[in-house]
């Protein structure tokens, strides 16, 4: 029986391989829910917004009869010291950063993806 592979790890392997990637780039690309993160987003007629705060997931707020919409970071953040979730569109979005990852819910995470046969976690990667 041939051995299921994941097609993301592949990918990484040939751009590690190809000395594209080193093992701390590779480190910092992945995002799990929970995790602290810095956003980056441009848009073109305001410039740029940095926003901190926990990666929630992906959201698409609307999606038509033919399919489609807007897929949307989800990010919890503290806004005028409430707690606040906001909708970012991700086709603004030019930069991300792991700033702390939350260790014990990607452990969770990944149990549960391993389970189900999911690979969590390779959001932007």
């Amino acid at each position: 029986m041939a051995e299921n592979r994941d097609a993301v790890a592949e990918e990484r392997r040939i751009l590690k391989e190809a000395r594209i990637l080193d093992d701390k780039l590779i480190d910092r690309m992945d995002v799990y829910p929970g995790d602290r993160v810095r956003l980056r987003f441009f848009y073109p007629q305001h410039g740029f917004e940095e926003i901190v705060g926990h990666f929630l997931g992906f959201y698409t707020l609307y999606e038509g009869p033919e399919g489609g919409g807007d897929l949307n970071l989800v990010v919890r953040v503290a806004k005028d010291g409430r707690s606040t979730v906001l909708y970012k569109d991700r086709a603004y979005l030019e930069e991300f950063e792991v700033l702390e990852p939350n260790l014990e819910v990607r452990d969770q995470i990944r149990d549960l993806d391993a389970r189900h046969g999911r690979a969590v976690g390779h959001e932007f990667g």
